[in-house]
């Protein structure tokens, strides 16, 4: 299974090319398309982070293969057998509200990407995936109002936010096999 890009590099070249989306949403996007359509092109999900773009940037090649990378490998990671998948957040030693915000942004890029792949406020969803996309979105507005957070104390921030990381990555798992669960043949003797 191969790793996740380093997200400050990805986000460097996502800001030079002025990109529609950071390198959290980016990936919150991409998972997202996953969950609702099984597979996503390279190049239909490259237009939602990109946006218009000019031809001549000379940022879009090094930034093409980045998100072809980040593609790749969130493709292997959402079919590992073994949950492998992982959130394309900033690392650990990276302050606690920068985090809080690429997660909050996360979440905001995958409800795009289920909307972009197909899935409405009209689709009949199961009653899990429906409770984990409302608190997808109550995580996607809470991570952009990290300034609001009360006095506690960093340890208990810091544990407090490995759990809701590692909820939505169950989460998203969850989603993922009741809108693709997998298909098993049946053989007839």
């Amino acid at each position: 299974m191969s790793s996740l890009p380093d997200i400050s590099a990805l986000n460097e070249t996502l800001f030079k090319v002025d990109a529609t989306m950071g390198a959290a949403e980016s990936h919150g996007a991409l998972c997202g398309m996953l969950c609702a359509q099984g597979t996503t092109d390279l190049s239909e999900w490259m237009g939602h982070v990109l946006g218009e773009q000019e031809q001549g940037n000379v940022f879009l090649r090094d930034l093409a293969h980045q998100l072809t990378d980040l593609h790749q490998s969130t493709l292997g990671q959402m079919n590992d057998p073994y949950g492998g998948f992982q959130l394309l957040l900033p690392d650990d030693d990276d302050e606690l509200d920068e985090r809080a915000e690429a997660l909050g942004d996360w979440c905001l890029g995958f409800v795009y990407g289920l909307a972009a792949g197909g899935i409405s406020e009209d689709s009949e969803l199961p009653e899990d995936t429906q409770e984990l996309l409302a608190d997808f979105i109550e995580i996607s507005r809470a991570g952009n109002d990290v300034s609001e957070m009360e006095d506690v104390s960093d340890e208990e921030d810091e544990v407090a936010f490995v759990e809701i990381v590692e909820y939505v990555r169950t989460g998203v798992l969850l989603i993922n096999e009741e809108l693709q669960p997998l298909q098993t043949s049946q053989i007839i003797h």
